[in-house]
């Protein structure tokens, strides 16, 4: 028997009860509860995002487990939905970020970013068909800060990941199967320096030649553990400067 999407968010928040029964529930502090309130001081309103304050249009939770409940009638104004590294986001929750163009980011488990050195990694996701959350997670776990939305549009996308990287601040990463189109229109933006990624020690290479701060991938062809260390190692050097040779040619960090 086909499940309903209604179906699945019934059977994951039973489990949360069972769980709950068994253990000190793991429940959002605004979240209507499935049991008693487990004895806990509610977050405080400056709650922190990878050791940042939360920005304005943020909604921070701090649950494990992300059902329709959770952010039902709570998205207004919200631009940005953080959940904590590692949480489990269902399906529902996700069409409904996707339907009103909220974007889902992971908020890091310490302030400490031994890979990242502290840049932001923006990454945009073509279409519905690749789910990032796994890839998502096991990059905050190597202490980045992922902001990640899922585009429609190989253009829209396109020109948020360069939006974004004119701040100097962040890196991109852009998940699609139409990797050739992707890399045209991201570099036709002034200041974005895209390159494809095929395994870990091209991505090093090609990174350092042109201080590359944009990496897009076809998911297809890499499995989850390839594709975290090619992120990886394309975060681990930050926002890289454009060589002087190309610096007429490719631009530099900022929009003009």
């Amino acid at each position: 028997m086909t499940q309903t999407p209604l179906d699945i968010e019934r059977i994951v928040r039973e489990v949360i009860a069972e769980l709950g029964r068994m253990s000190a529930p793991d429940s959002c502090a605004n979240a209507p509860s499935e049991g008693p309130a487990p004895a806990s001081t509610p977050p405080e309103e400056d709650s922190r995002v990878g050791g940042d304050p939360a920005a304005d249009g943020d909604l921070v939770l701090d649950c494990r487990v992300v059902t329709i409940a959770e952010i039902e009638g709570r998205l207004q104004s919200v631009r940005r939905l953080v959940v904590p590294q590692g949480a489990v986001v269902t399906p529902s929750v996700q069409d409904e970020l996707y339907r009103q163009r909220v974007t889902l980011a992971y908020a890091s488990a310490s302030p400490a970013r031994p890979t990242g050195g502290g840049v932001r990694l923006v990454l945009a996701t073509l279409g519905r068909r690749y789910d990032p959350s796994t890839l998502i997670g096991a990059l905050s776990k190597e202490g980045l800060d992922v902001d990640a939305q899922t585009f429609d549009c190989l253009i829209a996308a396109t020109d948020r990941l360069a939006e974004r990287i004119a701040t100097g601040d962040a890196l991109g990463l852009l998940l699609t199967r139409h990797t050739a189109a992707g890399l045209c229109l991201a570099n036709r933006h002034n200041a974005v320096r895209g390159i494809g990624g095929d395994d870990v020690r091209a991505v090093t290479a090609d990174a350092a030649s042109v201080g590359a701060n944009l990496l897009v991938v076809d998911p297809a062809t890499a499995g989850l553990f390839q594709l975290k260390q090619m992120v990886t190692v394309f975060c681990r050097g930050g926002v890289r400067p454009c060589p002087a040779v190309f610096k007429e040619r490719l631009g530099d960090n900022s929009l003009v």
